[in-house]
């Protein structure tokens, strides 16, 4: 067994690799530690140990953090090569676990670091590390609940996000390879510009590459405090190997945060979007102001949700403004109030022929699924239209789509996944008449666009059709 300095001598030296530290071993490459031992152990050693003290907390070096530069927890203070003196003290100051010499009253180059700090011993704070771990347990399992869902889709939207950015920064080359060498620099100057508004106002691609690990990070996380939570009252385990591991909990809950705040401006400023000045009617014209040529600018996907007026039985709730934007984030609820019959309403705004506009309905009541959504001609007559012959729809009672000429649906199988009988399904509408498409997300399963070559004859605008009586939809932010 290697004495404290020994030991203290191979943690600080930050290696990925650590020696046995049985004599006929030595050459022998370390794949544990024990921490009550205080030894380091080759795959020999390592087999004996564990038939002889099975109870022992051990450390596997082989794998990820303690293949890297990570410390191992010894028990000791870090500056054990001069104290040598278990931690048995916790600084609420600095939030660390310390040693009897670093809260010694004589302060010196090694001595009573901690000496004017708020200092309790570890059974003093044991029991509130203890109310603290179970409460990070329980809020690291709401965030593996919450992440699991929020995160399903972000590569989906950066995706297309990134795909946006792309073909705004061909159209912008197309435009300087025009103007020809005088715009060299302006061009290089724009396309930085480009660069960093995008990952100023959305993310940059090492944050989504987070984002994707960030779910098993936090199961990773709550499974190490479920383990000390089981561990708490063993006999054989040591109380600073406990409080160290609530520690290292909290760090990693506080890692988990930030790259949680640092992803949430996706969300937030997903709907602004990023475009370049002069239009192509400008371009011929520009020459002469060549040296200050060209603006990046943002515009946001506005839309106000302002239904038409609708039958007396079909109710909207009081909050009737809804904008994608999130910046007045109210939500539309339709409820059908009369008998059974199909009833429709549509919105009074029409949608921009140049933007792509996204919203989700959420079901919150439903008998039997009779619910149909989608896009239909503004002057959709909501009172006397034959729904099925009138606009492009989804079905959710048998997942198929319903649609007017040219297509002309009936019952057209959507290929996309039937809706659960609970009202937790997520429906995401994508109408793009950039691209005259329509598409459909069911609880996020994406196959491609349902519509494609919508006509532009008519403006459109966003519909909603119910059949049973006290069947309610709710139109949420996106």
């Amino acid at each position: 067994m290697e004495n404290n300095s020994n030991i203290s001598t191979n943690i600080n030296n930050n290696t990925a690799k650590y020696q046995c530290s049985s004599k006929d071993h030595s050459d022998f490459p370390a794949i544990s530690f024990c921490q009550k031992c205080e030894i380091y152990m080759c795959s020999n050693c390592d087999s004996i140990h564990s038939n002889l003290c099975p109870n022992h907390q051990k450390y596997d070096l082989t794998t990820t953090p303690y293949n890297s530069s990570q410390e191992i927890f010894t028990g000791f203070c870090p500056k054990e090569n001069h104290h040598q003196i278990k931690l048995d003290y916790y600084c609420k100051s600095h939030i660390q676990l310390c040693c009897a010499a670093c809260i010694a009253k004589i302060k010196d180059k090694e001595n009573g670091q901690h000496n004017d700090c708020d200092v309790c011993s570890l059974e003093e704070i044991k029991e509130e590390k203890k109310e603290e771990l179970n409460k990070n347990i329980i809020y690291l399992e709401n965030l593996s609940k919450k992440f699991g869902e929020k995160f399903q889709g972000l590569k989906d939207i950066y995706d297309d996000v990134y795909k946006e950015k792309e073909e705004l920064k061909l159209y912008i080359q197309k435009i300087f390879k025009e103007i020809k060498n005088n715009i060299n620099i302006r061009e290089k100057q724009l396309l930085l510009e480009i660069e960093n508004q995008f990952n100023d106002v959305f993310c940059n691609e090492d944050i989504v590459k987070e984002s994707e690990n960030l779910p098993d990070k936090i199961k990773n996380c709550l499974n190490k405090g479920i383990d000390v939570n089981k561990k708490w009252n063993m006999k054989n385990i040591e109380l600073n190997l406990l409080i160290n591991e609530c520690l290292d909990i909290e760090k990693i809950i506080n890692e988990i945060n930030i790259i949680n705040n640092n992803i949430k401006k996706l969300d937030i400023n997903y709907n602004t979007r990023i475009r370049f000045k002069p239009e192509n009617e400008e371009i011929k014209s520009f020459n002469e102001n060549i040296k200050n040529f060209g603006e990046i600018y943002q515009i946001k996907n506005y839309f106000n949700y302002t239904f038409k007026p609708y039958p007396l039985n079909i109710t909207i709730n009081e909050k009737r403004q809804y904008q994608i934007s999130g910046e007045n984030d109210t939500n539309n609820i339709l409820t059908k109030t009369g008998p059974d019959g199909w009833m429709g309403t549509i919105c009074e705004n029409v949608l921009d022929k140049s933007q792509i506009y996204r919203w989700k309905i959420k079901i919150l009541k439903t008998q039997n699924k009779h619910i149909m959504v989608g896009i239909a001609p503004n002057d959709f007559d909501i009172n006397l239209s034959d729904y099925n012959n009138c606009g492009y729809y989804f079905y959710f009672y048998n997942s198929t789509l319903y649609s007017g000429p040219p297509y002309s649906y009936y019952g057209e199988n959507s290929f996309l996944s039937k809706l659960s009988d609970d009202i937790d399904n997520e429906i995401v509408i994508i109408a793009n008449l950039k691209t005259r498409t329509l598409k459909f997300i069911i609880n996020g399963e994406d196959k491609g666009d349902s519509y494609k070559d919508i006509p532009e004859d008519k403006p459109l605008s966003p519909a909603v059709i119910l059949y049973n009586q006290n069947d309610s939809i709710e139109i949420i932010s996106f």
